[in-house]
């Protein structure tokens, strides 16, 4: 089985700055091949490494597989992924190869793992036959996955911090070792926080592959997740936090993010180092239908780690409403993202005060599933005049944001707007009006309950 973030990136597969996606390249029998390969793993390393997918075609609509011909899967093993290393690629680095299936495919794909944290640029020994590769340069990663030749100050900026934290780490480990020699047993270091999600996206999916293939608690039309860490963050043990979300928490809706419900079998419980709940689960005689709008899966760990799952509301019968003539689905809402996300980071706040203290800090970070072909839409029930109509053609959209805990109460407005102008864009570079996010915001703080 596939490590769980690989397997995560390969069902809602797209290019970005640590992932790239190439076809079969010939199964490797031509130094042309091998040269764009040995470009894009330069380029990944310098980006702090990242992962080459293979067996998709990168030039359509969707990264749609391909079948491999005679004898390309067979091709990628990790001594021919060493081979290109060793040929064009200096200091060499030590990939990983790992093989995985798509959840609904029965194509294996090679995926190449490329390290980072490295002390020296990584450049081209060679160049390849028709300029694939030149060498001596220096290629890096850009938004949208590129990979390209270091050109202008603000690729070498970018290359030379990350090399010296990477520089600044192995210094700061050995003069630990000097000073403790213990902390060379220390545990590993704390995974990421697209690992904690594809941990827990992973999970979710385990619970709904039960289902039969046509229950709505799948969310076959979307989903879209939260995951937050709060650094640091002190609990006494599971009861303590288990209190505290289920009688301190701030609700700013009737379905509050991480909602908690009571009775059994959706009420929380605890798993390990961390507290889950499925609201999908519920009883036999409940039909299907009924329970598709609610069905969130959520976690929270004592390390102050957060996970949500949730259905996209756009896909409730009925929606937008009474909006005449009647859209197309389906939709993307230019509001309710706006709503969701004031409500999560005034849970984060309320959760980081509560256990994270003065200096607390987070990180956040929301993904929509699903989107390619949906429309940007209103509801019936909001009273703004927006434009709808701009259609997304990714599958997936995601988008970051970091800054202390108290930040939240004084530049609420800011940080949501920061975090939702990278997923409308993709929306034909629609623009998030900077009105409507102070309007939705300022609603969402009257209903506090």
């Amino acid at each position: 089985m596939a490590d769980p973030k690989v397997q995560f990136i390969l069902d809602n597969l797209q290019e970005n700055l640590e992932v790239e996606v190439k076809n079969w390249l010939n199964g490797l029998q031509d130094n042309g091949n091998r040269a764009k390969l040995a470009k894009e793993i330069i380029a990944l390393a310098n980006n702090g490494g990242g992962y080459v997918f293979i067996g998709f075609d990168d030039e359509g609509a969707g990264l749609p597989e391909i079948q491999p011909g005679a004898g390309e899967l067979e091709a990628f093993t990790q001594d021919a992924i060493a081979s290109v290393v060793q040929r064009y690629v200096a200091p060499p680095c030590q990939c990983r190869l790992e093989l995985a299936t798509r959840a609904d495919s029965n194509i294996t794909h090679p995926i190449i793992i490329v390290p980072g944290n490295h002390r020296t640029p990584l450049f081209a020994t060679r160049g390849g036959p028709n300029q694939e590769l030149e060498s001596g340069k220096v290629y890096v990663r850009r938004p949208g996955g590129y990979s390209e030749v270091a050109r202008n100050q603000d690729d070498w900026e970018k290359l030379i911090e990350r090399l010296v934290k990477a520089r600044q780490s192995e210094m700061l480990g050995a003069i630990r070792e000097v000073l403790d020699p213990s902390s060379r047993i220390l545990p590993e270091e704390e995974s990421s926080l697209e690992d904690w999600q594809a941990e827990n996206y992973a999970a979710w999916q385990q619970i709904v592959d039960e289902f039969v293939p046509d229950d709505p608690r799948r969310l076959a039309e979307g989903r879209w997740t939260i995951s937050f860490v709060i650094r640091p963050f002190e609990t006494e043990n599971l009861g303590q936090l288990n209190n505290v979300l289920d009688r301190e928490m701030p609700k700013f809706s009737g379905w509050p993010p991480f909602t908690y419900l009571h009775r059994d079998p959706i009420r929380p419980q605890a798993q390990g180092n961390s507290i889950t709940a499925y609201i999908g689960a519920t009883t036999p005689e409940e039909q299907p239908e009924d329970r598709a709008d609610h069905c969130d899966y959520w976690r929270i760990a004592r390390d102050g780690r957060g996970f949500m799952l949730r259905p996209m509301q756009e896909d409730r019968e009925g929606y937008p409403g009474q909006v005449y003539p009647h859209p197309q689905g389906p939709f993307f809402d230019w509001a309710l993202p706006v709503y969701r996300m004031t409500e999560t980071l005034k849970f984060i706040e309320a959760l980081g005060e509560r256990f994270g203290g003065d200096e607390a800090e987070f990180e956040l970070l929301v993904t929509y599933y699903n989107t390619n072909g949906r429309r940007l839409e209103q509801s019936a029930g909001h009273r703004y005049v927006l434009f709808g109509g701009a259609v997304c053609h990714t599958n997936q959209l995601q988008s970051r944001i970091s800054a202390p805990i108290s930040d939240i109460a004084t530049n609420l407005e800011e940080l949501v707007f920061s975090l939702l102008v990278p997923i409308f864009e993709q929306f034909e570079f629609t623009e998030l009006p900077r009105q409507l996010v102070t309007n939705v915001v300022a609603v969402v703080l009257a209903y506090r309950r």
